[in-house]
């Protein structure tokens, strides 16, 4: 399979573009994500203020500003959402706007990056997102992973599972779809920001019902439909976090 251009978007399933940034320096790669259905656009993840400028360029290839409808929080860490200003703003000089889609504990976190968009609180609405065309994002929580409020999203069309920090990856040896090595990578990131296997087996048993055709997660390397549930296994049996001491 031919190496994808990461100078540009990567349109990883049909209407669905990886849009991050491939810093060589950086053991921990940030992934956001662009899905267009129709006129609406969603944004997941959109990034930190240092990568602003390249996700910015790959977004604007990707979609046009101002069919950005909803932009998805998984948590509230900087390295995945402290762009949100500078992206209200972008979205705002084309006169459109958006509502950012996180849990409510999140939320009092999130505003305090200047925020001015409205929330669109998952928790308080039954865990799911109906675009226009009726299509149906499902939000699956996993608390503390590794924030109480964390979660991810499984869009009903594509089978994907954006699934934020969990199955993220922690390397310098990075592709953009996981290799033989990204088992290690999963397992390096995990081991050191995930609280316990208990919490990590109570989210993997949420998904044995769900039929998933790719993993997209936030960080590290995407997964193919292939090996799937290998990694759902890999945590499902992972020993982290309090579990090490």
């Amino acid at each position: 399979m031919a190496k994808p251009d990461l100078s540009n978007p990567v349109e990883i399933a049909k209407d669905i573009f990886w849009v991050g940034f491939d810093d060589a320096s950086a053991g921990f790669r940030c992934n956001p994500y662009i899905l267009n259905d129709g006129d609406e656009t969603v944004f997941f993840d959109p990034g930190s203020v240092p990568h602003f400028p390249i996700v910015l360029s790959k977004v604007i290839k990707a979609t046009r500003l101002e069919r950005i409808k909803h932009v998805i929080v998984t948590h509230q860490d900087p390295d995945l959402c402290a762009a949100l200003p500078r992206f209200e703003e972008l979205v705002a000089g084309t006169g459109g706007s958006f509502n950012i889609c996180t849990h409510t504990r999140a939320s009092l976190l999130i505003s305090h990056y200047g925020t001015r968009s409205g929330f669109y609180r998952v928790d308080a609405n039954d865990w799911r997102l109906t675009l226009q065309s009726g299509r149906k994002l499902q939000f699956i929580f996993a608390p503390f992973l590794h924030f109480p409020g964390a979660f991810m999203t499984y869009d009903e069309k594509s089978k994907i599972l954006f699934s934020g920090d969990i199955f993220g990856g922690f390397s310098f040896d990075w592709n953009l779809y996981a290799n033989e090595y990204y088992e290690e990578a999963v397992k390096a990131f995990h081991e050191n920001y995930m609280p316990s296997n208990r919490l990590l087996r109570h989210t993997m048993d949420k998904l044995d019902s769900l039929e998933i055709d790719m993993i997209a997660p936030q960080h590290g390397s995407i997964i193919r439909k292939e090996d799937v549930r290998h990694y759902i296994d890999v945590l499902r049996n992972l020993e982290c976090g309090g579990d090490l001491f």
